[in-house]
């Protein structure tokens, strides 16, 4: 018959293996960008799990969860927007991220991302997030994220669109090829972008001719809008 001390490293034990099994069942693939106000502070895929978060600046400087279960999220413990602008400043080229400025809210049980990158906001400007281009409803640390999930950080005025570029994989080079840009909020066509030296019409197309490279990154801008995702088109 086993004894109890036995019983016990054995629960124990299964304890820690579920504890591992959970923790590697939590981190999460997603993409980050974070958009300053005058460029573009990081983009890449990291890797993001639940978590917790020192608070600091603010009053409190201590530790609080960030999970959605323990910020007034739907659902289980999970990767969170703010775990991921975390988790981009540990890359390897998140090093333009640091320091992060997080402080602790218990009135809404959350965090405000105060500094990024040495910009705080001024003004009407703050740092926000948006999932799919989809802008945040919730906390920051209230919010799951799924694997493939785009997550977007900016500095901007509430309400600034943010951009979305459609462009195609391949060109040909010295042919002609269309790109649009379409606001990720509302889906709708933005006139008035600038990308690859051209401008966007009203049905938000461009169209542009590449002669020499082999490989284009294009993005797009407009003022008071976010700027939008890098896309890469491969020149033949």
């Amino acid at each position: 018959m086993l004894n109890s001390s036995f019983l016990r490293v054995l629960a124990l034990a299964s304890v820690f293996v579920i504890a591992l099994s959970a923790s590697a069942v939590a981190a999460t693939k997603v993409n980050v960008r974070v958009e300053g106000a005058k460029a573009t502070l990081f983009e890449g895929n990291v890797s993001a799990s639940a978590g917790s978060l020192l608070s600091n600046i603010g009053e409190d400087r201590s530790s609080h969860s960030c999970n959605v279960a323990s910020n007034g999220g739907s659902g289980g413990a999970a990767a969170t927007p703010t775990r991921a602008l975390l988790a981009a400043s540990e890359m390897p080229l998140g090093d333009r991220l640091g320091p992060i400025g997080f402080e602790w809210f218990e009135s809404f049980t959350d965090f405000v991302v105060g500094r990024v990158g040495g910009e705080a906001p001024i003004g009407d400007n703050y740092w926000q997030y948006w999932v799919n281009f989809k802008p945040g409803e919730v906390g920051a640390c209230a919010a799951a994220l799924k694997k493939g999930d785009k997550v977007l950080w900016a500095i901007a005025e509430y309400g600034a669109p943010a951009l979305r570029l459609d462009a195609p994989t391949v060109a040909r080079k010295g042919r002609a090829f269309n790109v649009r840009v379409i606001s990720g909020t509302t889906g709708k066509a933005v006139a008035g972008a600038r990308v690859g030296g051209a401008t966007t019409g009203a049905n938000g197309f461009a169209r542009l001719t590449l002669r020499s490279g082999s490989k284009r990154a294009l993005g797009a801008t407009k003022r008071g809008a976010i700027r939008s995702n890098i896309e890469s088109v491969v020149l033949r």
